[in-house]
């Protein structure tokens, strides 16, 4: 249940860190189809909800860039984003500069 200032309160963590390592594993099973673009989606779907668990925040940071890592074209991988993906995306990007 979201708190007072819209953050996820700890005891919803560990839910939020099952569905991030479901999604893991269904990202590993994109990468070794050959399908990058749709592991990255896939990664940025259902981004955690606000969080200050720094576990939920890292965890889903590693499998978006297990995605990323994987991708060799840059230009058609932005290509290949909706806006709502890129804006996610850029925001992972922010974090890490």
């Amino acid at each position: 249940m979201a708190g007072a200032e819209g953050f996820v309160e700890a005891d919803n963590a560990e839910a939020i860190i099952i569905r991030i390592e479901h999604k893991s594993r269904k990202i590993e099973s994109l990468l070794k189809q050959g399908k990058p673009i749709e592991a990255l989606k896939t990664a940025l779907e259902g981004a955690p909800p606000k969080t200050q668990d720094e576990r939920c925040k890292s965890a889903n940071w590693i499998v978006v860039h297990r995605a990323l890592m994987a991708i060799k074209d840059v230009d058609f991988m932005f290509s290949s984003l909706d806006p709502e993906y890129y804006d996610i995306l850029m925001k992972y990007v922010h974090l890490i500069i």
